[in-house]
């Protein structure tokens, strides 16, 4: 989000860039990157122009970056957009990185390195036997909390305002899933996350006798996924962007006439061969034992698009959980845009967008779910919002044993 200098941001305008190297002021600096994806590190690419930059860098060492709008804006007037986020005060820059120094490519002219997040530590964590018993039946929530609470990475505002209440099992950690073994800490955290969702109705955050859920839901059974990222220093944020309230709004407003927009423009993808709405599953071990469940909804609107799994065991109970995750994720088509934009750094993963269709007549909030910044002597954007997919028999596998 903007700092409180102003949303209004163009790329003719002066940022500052401050880094570190070991708690060592880094100068001549001419190009910087982020490049980050939800559930993955941020990595960071910075060039130099200086042979004395080079003597400082190490693999392994750490690395501050903090960038964002010059002192050049403490007079500038605030406007604020209607409808939209932009221009409010009192959200934090999401461009302020901690992580370590990965890849450095000197250079008689000009050097390079590569750093990535504290994620990244989790991908290279020591191999251990994750069991079932380690947790026992605790929200998957809190389990991916226990695991983040690694080498440095900041977990304390993880709380249990997200977590579903204690007789919904939807959220629980079960023995049945194929996910524990000997693995690193991120594949493990992977594995959660490809199972857990959102259902706003069951958990305290959205409840309310006077307000039922359902009268400002878009969807009358929503299922919304959650994703994982450092987003901002060292701290560790699990999101779950609730695109159906319609009572949120986005923190920017695109269309294909946007001013800010350069590039290719606004490029949108609608997929309906992802749609799975009838889903059956039958039994390897008992022919006889199958489950088949629909969404009449997702049906009336885009026909029928049914899909057969098969199932490693007989039990039912089992086997409707894993149609009903499978139907719920994939009920609709998958719908993705990608844009290039200029004064939007300040976007962060996991802030919704709101994308206007002329062509298809349709308004919608999507979550960001990938974000590029190139700075030079211009500042762009690059942002991937919709969903972020699984395959069906990815999943499928997760859930059984």
């Amino acid at each position: 989000m903007p700092t409180e200098y102003g949303a209004n941001q163009y790329v003719n305008e002066l940022y500052n860039i401050r880094a570190t190297i070991d708690g060592i002021e880094l100068p001549f600096i001419t190009g910087l990157s982020f490049k980050h994806k939800v559930n993955s590190s941020r990595v960071v690419t910075v060039t130099l122009e200086n042979r004395e930059a080079l003597e400082m860098l190490r693999v392994g060492a750490v690395v501050t970056i903090d960038f964002g709008l010059s002192d050049a804006y403490a007079n500038k007037e605030i406007r604020f957009e209607e409808g939209t986020l932009l221009g409010l005060t009192g959200s934090s820059n999401p461009n302020d990185f901690y992580g370590r120094i990965k890849i450095i490519k000197p250079g008689l002219q000009r050097t390079t390195f590569t750093a990535m997040d504290l994620v990244s530590d989790l991908a290279t964590s020591k191999i251990e036997n994750i069991k079932y018993q380690d947790y026992g039946n605790q929200d998957m929530y809190m389990v991916a909390k226990d695991i983040c609470d690694y080498r440095g990475i900041e977990i304390d505002h993880l709380d249990d305002s997200m977590m579903y209440d204690n007789d919904v099992k939807q959220g629980k950690l079960d023995k049945q899933f194929n996910i524990y073994g000997y693995q690193t800490r991120k594949s493990f955290l992977d594995k959660l996350f490809n199972l857990m969702s959102l259902n706003p109705n069951d958990t305290n955050i959205y409840k309310s006798s006077s307000t039922p859920s359902q009268s400002y839901m878009a969807d009358p059974l929503p299922f919304i996924q959650f994703y994982y990222a450092i987003r901002q220093g060292k701290q560790m944020d699990f999101f779950a962007p609730n695109r159906f309230d319609k009572r949120q709004k986005g923190v920017l407003k695109v269309s294909p006439n946007n001013a800010n927009i350069v590039g290719q423009g606004l490029v949108g993808s609608i997929d309906s061969s992802t749609i799975i709405n009838s889903v059956t599953i039958n039994s390897k071990e008992d022919l006889s034992r199958k489950v088949t469940l629909e969404d009449g909804a997702s049906i009336d609107k885009y026909g029928f698009f049914a899909k057969n799994f098969e199932f490693s065991n007989a039990d039912t109970t089992t086997m409707n959980e894993a149609a009903y995750i499978i139907l719920q994720k994939m009920k609709e088509p998958t719908k993705t845009y990608t844009m290039e934009l200029t004064g939007a750094e300040w976007v962060g993963l996991g802030d919704l967008i709101e994308v206007h269709s002329p062509l298809l007549g349709t308004k919608e909030l999507f979550p960001v779910v990938e974000k590029q910044v190139a700075v030079t002597d211009r500042v762009i954007t690059k942002l991937a919002i919709g969903s972020a997919s699984i395959e069906p028999k990815e999943l499928l596998e997760l859930i059984q044993r």
